[in-house]
């Protein structure tokens, strides 16, 4: 097993350095954009944060557009651009001035679209935004809105302070929902602190009010349908003020918002560090820097936790349904086909926020609890038509000779049939289980911080890609490998362990 894994890791390790090869220093050169205004980019692909509804804004200004492309967060799009992938990203002012910052072959186009406002979102009707919207209105009059946003716009300082949560709190807590990729805006920065430009605006406020704040750090499209299910009091992260959000919420504005087009420049020559200088930058940058690795060590044991409380539930409910179907009620056996039928059709994805949004939406359950619970109901579903399965090829002389030993319907399953079946369902149980493992990289869909969401948010920060993507699928291999190992090795353990009580003579 040890050889396996140096194996592994030699390979892991050239993967890297073959990678960082092709980069190739190149001299810093001026940048002319690809294009130089939007009627220029007919048959082009416009970039779209998930939830953001600007396609009609976006065809007025590029006829013939060649259509549109969905991302999550605002380091996916970035890479999309580099990567040819789409031709131009259509974002605020806020987030196009960290990319361009961040990314020097890439450019914005100097015409504006949509002048409007960054605002803290409310459910519609809130009383308590009125409260907010004065003091906010007092902090943009006395200049302390301008001033942060010197801070965290254009300031070069690297390291910014947060204000701590030190005061008493006496006003009670207000539950927060705050998008975690937006840098400069709200983002998760060093020990899981949600920093940024809101926040610092958020708990100025929250100490004038004397309330406590409770962060919870989701994807963007996930802000408003959190707010509307109870499950926060309140949104912040780069949400700009349009008239089909102010439809559904209630909105306090607090700076001024444009968008406008991200797009590479035509040389996309760019000065760089040189390979081995340049893998070590990339490195501190991904696991070092603020301490990421934790972050990384975080998401690891969330998926590993997620992953076993959820199979342990779903194989004790796949039992419990097998002994039901045993009993053989139409009634109950019609429930069973439909739950598991449900649970077939219908995407992980999809299933895990119809519980969060839906079915505990105003249910006070941790994201994490909602979680196991949904990859619980999906392992039973497999589990038990793997195990009925098995069990269903058991030839019916060993029922019957059990009975005519004095064994009930019940005894005679859970002692004659049931053993016999699991030579066969055995080995296909493991396999669900690393398909389990894998598949909670999608909980970050309800807001749970497992090892793939770990790996987005560096992303977020670093606005680089191999890194976090190949430490992310390293981890993955390497523990379904050593899961894989494992299995093996309890397999191994019960086989000895029935020859050993094999009775010499019967078969």
């Amino acid at each position: 097993m040890i050889k396996v894994i140096a194996r592994i890791k030699t390979r892991i390790i050239l993967l890297i350095l073959m990678s960082f090869m092709l980069i190739s220093p190149c001299a810093a050169q001026e940048k002319e954009p690809e294009y130089s205004k939007a009627e220029e980019m007919g048959g082009a692909t416009i970039g779209l944060l998930t939830g953001m509804p600007f396609e009609d804004m976006v065809r007025e200004k590029v006829p013939d557009i060649g259509g549109f492309a969905y991302f999550a967060s605002m380091p996916d799009e970035v890479l999309a651009l580099k990567a040819r992938k789409i031709d131009g990203i259509f974002i605020n002012n806020a987030l196009i001035d960290f990319a361009v910052a961040h990314n020097p072959d890439l450019v914005k186009m100097t015409e504006h679209y949509l002048d409007s406002n960054f605002g803290f979102a409310f459910p519609k009707g809130d009383p308590q935004q009125y409260v907010w919207r004065e003091i906010i209105e007092r902090m943009k009059a006395d200049g302390t809105i301008d001033a942060l946003w010197e801070k965290w716009m254009i300031s070069n300082d690297p390291v910014k302070e947060m204000p701590k949560q030190d005061w008493p709190g006496n006003a009670g807590t207000i539950r927060v929902a705050c998008a975690d990729s937006f840098e400069p805006m709200s983002y998760v920065g060093e020990n899981g602190e949600m920093m940024g430009f809101d926040v610092e605006i958020l708990l100025n406020v929250a100490k004038e009010l004397d309330l406590k704040v409770e962060f919870t750090s989701m994807e963007f499209g996930a802000l408003m349908p959190t707010v509307q299910s109870g499950k926060a009091d309140m949104a912040i992260g780069d949400i700009v003020i349009t008239a089909e959000r102010a439809e559904i919420m209630d909105f306090i504005p607090y700076a001024p918002a444009y968008f406008t087009i991200l797009i590479r420049s035509k040389s996309e020559a760019v000065e760089n560090e040189g390979f081995f200088k340049g893998l070590v930058s990339s490195f501190d940058r991904t696991f070092i820097k603020e301490g990421r690795y934790k972050m990384v060590l975080s998401g690891l044991g969330m998926t590993v936790l997620i992953a076993f409380c959820a199979a342990g539930i779903g194989l004790a409910l796949a039992y419990g349904l097998i002994f039901v179907r045993r009993i053989n009620n139409p009634v109950l056996n019609r429930l069973i086909s439909i739950y598991c039928s449900l649970i077939a059709g219908i995407p992980a994805a999809v299933i895990l926020m119809v519980l969060y949004y839906i079915i505990f939406g105003f249910a006070n359950i941790s994201a994490v609890i909602v979680a196991i619970i949904g990859f619980a109901l999906i392992f039973c579903a497999r589990a038990y038509g793997i195990i009925w399965n098995a069990v269903s090829s058991i030839d019916n002389g060993q029922r019957e000779a059990a009975l005519a030993l004095g064994y009930n319907e019940a005894l005679a399953f859970k002692e004659v049939i049931l053993p016999q079946s699991k030579h066969y369902y055995r080995p296909l149980l493991y396999s669900q289980f690393i398909l389990l493992l894998k598949e909670t990289s999608i909980a970050g869909y309800i807001t749970v911080l497992e090892l793939t969401r770990a790996g987005d948010l560096i992303r977020s920060r670093t606005m680089e890609a191999f890194f976090p993507l190949i430490s992310v699928a390293a981890i993955y291999f390497l523990l379904t490998m050593l899961i894989t190992k494992l299995f093996a090795s309890i397999d191994k353990f019960l086989e000895n362990r029935h020859e050993h009580h094999k009775i010499e003579g019967v078969d």
